[in-house]
């Protein structure tokens, strides 16, 4: 099991090895405040396409169902930069932004993923510690369909997709009102726009895309960053996978494959991680120690070799 010494040590040991490099990294911990906020107003804007296309022509529901989720996993992926205070340099605004536009939408509380987060960042793998472990069987699936298969038909893990932290105890009741009242508020000034049955139509999209398409994501981007590796610190338990096309827009939109790179210096912005890899990869305890895939599902340096059995000879 890791313990935060060997979490600690391996970022150490990458820091160092940016010292002695110049600190070349410096320019990529620079925030752009309007970055995030554009991506935002994109992802709310395929968002209200979606759900305006699908409820005109109720047979493009499935596609809507796709885009809804795709972007739900999008906007938690700027959360998870919100959490790091990544979104912009002053601290209150980056909070203020985020309770605003993104967590509520997404069921969340900020303080509760913030702390959820850092803890699966110094306790990595970690079995009790780790909020966010997948739970790591003691024999490897036969094929990965079905190690994603497992993981997927989790209740709980199904509930958290639905529900958010609407569900979670360690919630304070005031922030899950903050988050009733802020869709109560949505959905009243979609009844008074579209009317009652258009505005129900769409809270029932936006609900069944998390428990389905948002839901899978989901799983699948998470098993992409840990899962089949082992425990014993950054490197050995984190992947970073430079695949690109249209997987990596469905999973892993907003850069977030860049899971190495992301835990070994969380302070860089999601727009800056391809840039931070590129470099990370010059250097010497990277090459070394670094999981790197190239691809999902196909090829020699695929993401899902590691979650199934070997293929029998």
């Amino acid at each position: 099991m890791a313990t935060r010494s060997e979490v600690l040590s391996d970022i150490a040991l990458l820091r160092q090895s940016l010292r002695r490099a110049g600190s070349p990294h410096l320019p990529l911990l620079k925030l752009e405040g309007w970055r995030p906020i554009m991506d935002i107003l994109v992802d709310v804007a395929a968002i209200c396409a979606a759900l305006a296309v699908a409820l005109h022509e109720p047979w493009t529901s499935s596609l809507a169902l796709l885009v809804l989720g795709n972007r739900q996993r999008a906007l938690g992926n700027i959360l998870h930069d919100a959490a790091h205070r990544n979104l912009m340099r002053d601290q209150v605004l980056n909070d203020l932004v985020t309770w605003a536009l993104i967590a509520p939408l997404l069921f969340v509380s900020l303080p509760r993923y913030r702390d959820l987060h850092f803890r699966h960042h110094l306790d990595l793998g970690a079995k009790g510690a780790d909020p966010d472990l997948i739970p790591i069987p003691p024999m490897k699936a036969r094929s990965w369909v079905s190690a994603v298969a497992v993981n997927a038909l989790s209740v709980r893990a199904v509930l958290g997709s639905a529900f958010g932290h609407l569900l979670d105890k360690g919630v304070p009741r005031r922030e899950r009102l903050y988050v009733l009242a802020w869709w109560a508020l949505l959905v009243a000034a979609l009844i008074a726009v579209t009317g009652a049955g258009a505005a129900l139509r769409m809270l029932a999209l936006w609900l069944a895309a998390r428990c389905t398409v948002f839901h899978l994501i989901t799983i699948v981007r998470e098993m992409c960053d840990h899962h089949g590796l082992m425990p014993g610190g950054v490197f050995s338990f984190t992947r970073d996978l430079k695949a690109t096309g249209l997987w990596s827009a469905l999973i892993h939109p907003r850069n977030n494959a860049y899971h190495l790179t992301h835990h070994l210096l969380p302070a860089i912005p999601y727009y800056r991680l391809p840039d931070a890899q590129r470099l990370f990869a010059t250097l010497p305890e990277y090459q070394e120690r670094a999981c790197v895939c190239e691809a999902y599902f196909s090829g020699p340096e695929r993401a899902v070799a590691s979650w199934q059995q070997e293929p029998a000879r």
